[in-house]
């Protein structure tokens, strides 16, 4: 069972790893191209501009970091408080 909660929490830290790299391969293009992002906020339409999303998820992160539990846990996974039956 660790084997398994260890290979999918990789999976997790890769997959998240290739978002961030392709995010930010968005914004590089964004900025060579200098077009706005486009998207809903909130019910309303908002344009922002690369460095203003990079600037916004930089400060996202500074938050996140701080609040980020490290361990992973699996959906059909028993709760660590619930008492074995038996």
């Amino acid at each position: 069972m660790m084997k398994e909660k260890d290979e999918l929490t990789e999976l997790c830290v890769k997959i998240e790893r290739g978002l961030e790299i392709s995010f930010d391969k968005l914004i590089a293009f964004k900025k060579y191209k200098n077009t706005p992002f486009v998207f809903e906020r909130n019910g309303n339409i908002v344009e922002m501009s690369a460095e203003e999303v990079e600037s916004e998820m930089n400060e996202s992160k500074k938050t996140k970091s701080y609040k980020k539990e490290n361990e992973v846990h699996l959906v059909n996974e028993p709760s660590k408080k619930a008492s074995p039956k038996g």
